[in-house]
């Protein structure tokens, strides 16, 4: 019953492009927080609107929790696909009526709040995509290419939000700033229409998992996957949250952070710091596969720790670089960045699949994400920003950064310690197993390479 060929590139395809117009839709608003700060709180100072602007950014981290347990129930209750389907309808929707939203000038403090309300629908919707788009690629990957199918999630991620900068870029290099500030910054948003219709259908379109139609007939099909997450696997969920912290938030910190950075903090064009973002996230994304591949050979924690620690020894080198820096020292800040967070990103779907059996891994998955990115991501930009305002110290980002990546260290440490002690034991069901094409006794750690 495994899909062949066609049928798997067209399951990358769909978790793919999906994923994309999520991320397309979630990151156009950081991109574009300067403007929006303007928009919607013109009677603020630049720094306090930037910092309002940024708390709402935040704010749609706290509901993906919330996201996470309604949509990963539903994923491990009525399948991956079914629920992949509603999330990318639910986000393109938010996002294109954020770009009609009128300005506070128009609709006064409604204006604000209307905002607020869209973008934790945004933040909704998010809690639901990792983990079904994760579940999805990697019960129809084939056993040894689980860390390079998976790479695929984080990798489209990062295509998504390199394609935001890229946009951001050609509008605030093309209008000028009277229409970008009144009109033309709507445009990335009201694309979210379009996209999402586009990548709901391709969802539509694709087989639901082996592995999940196996456990519906065989009558494995957790009644209360939430709880049992918790009941029974409560120690990979602290694991597996700090273990993928340095990707989560540490792209917040680092890539992502560079237009507010540039243009909020060190005073720079706006352009510039979507510039670097898109040099950075370009290189993120092949880096990200590069991860992925490796960790098919090498054990998956343990390039993804090779990565944590790379982060934080190059942390403050290479913000001083950004800070003091001309294009080239700028350029080689964003690539260094870029090569070490995919390494901790690209093994991270696989890794985290193989934690946990499949009955409960779409809400294990929700779960362990959407908690890293609520507790250390979601704010990091309001945090930093909020850092460099208190003590003028423009290195603080570096600080915070590096706080996250000890966090990571102790987690991967975690999981790997978790993978050796059961080396060779399933994490699979009878199901699952027969319809992943893995023996009894060839669960799904195997894939992990625990002692590699």
């Amino acid at each position: 019953m495994n899909t062949q060929g066609s049928g798997k590139i067209k399951t990358v395809v769909a978790a793919a492009a999906g994923n994309f117009v999520e991320w397309y839709d979630f990151a156009i608003y950081g991109y574009f927080s300067p403007v929006l700060a303007k928009t919607f709180f013109p009677d603020s100072d630049e720094l306090t609107g930037l910092l309002a602007t940024l708390a709402i950014f935040g704010a749609a981290f706290v509901l993906r929790p919330v996201g996470a347990v309604v949509f990963g129930h539903l994923g491990d209750k009525r399948g991956r696909r079914w629920v992949l389907s509603i999330v990318i309808l639910t986000m393109s929707g938010a996002t294109t009526l954020i770009g009609a939203l009128p300005s506070f000038a128009t609709a006064g403090v409604l204006a604000p709040i209307l905002l607020t309300v869209l973008r934790l629908v945004q933040g909704l919707s998010a809690g639901g995509e990792f983990g079904g788009a994760a579940s999805l690629l990697f019960e129809h990957a084939p056993p040894r290419r689980r860390g390079l199918f998976g790479s695929t999630q984080p990798a489209s991620i990062a295509v998504a939000l390199a394609l935001s900068a890229g946009l951001g870029t050609a509008l605030t290099s093309w209008m000028s700033h009277d229409f970008l500030y009144s009109t033309g910054w709507r445009i990335p948003f009201l694309l979210g229409l379009p996209l999402g219709i586009g990548g709901w259908y391709i969802r539509r379109h694709v087989e639901e998992t082996p592995s999940f139609t196996a456990m519906q007939e065989q009558g494995e099909v957790a009644d209360s996957p939430v709880k049992d997450v918790f009941r029974g696997h409560w120690r990979m969920v602290a694991a597996g949250t700090a273990a993928i912290v340095s990707w989560t938030a540490g792209g917040y910190v680092t890539l992502q952070f560079l237009p507010t950075f540039f243009d909020g903090v060190l005073e720079r064009n706006l352009s510039e710091g979507l510039t670097a973002s898109l040099v950075g996230l370009t290189a993120y994304a092949g880096f990200i596969v590069l991860g992925g591949w490796l960790s098919d050979r090498i054990a998956r924690w343990k390039v993804m720790l090779t990565g944590a620690v790379a982060v934080a020894v190059l942390a403050i080198p290479c913000y001083q670089l950004l800070i003091r820096g001309g294009a080239l020292s700028i350029g080689l800040a964003v690539v260094l960045f870029a090569a070490s967070l995919g390494l901790t990103a690209g093994p991270t779907p696989a890794m985290l699949s193989e934690l946990t059996p499949g009955n409960v891994r779409n809400s294990y998955l929700s779960i362990v994400y959407s908690i890293a990115n609520a507790a250390f991501g979601g704010f990091a930009p309001y945090i930093v920003t909020a850092l460099i305002d208190s003590s003028g110290d423009r290195l603080s980002p570096a600080y915070y950064l590096i706080g996250l990546e000890a966090l990571a260290v102790a987690g991967l440490v975690g999981v790997g310690g978790h993978l050796r002690k059961h080396a060779g034991r399933p994490e699979t069901g009878r199901a699952e197993a027969a319809a992943m094409g893995v023996g009894a006794g060839a669960g799904a750690n195997a894939g992990a390479g625990a002692d590699a």
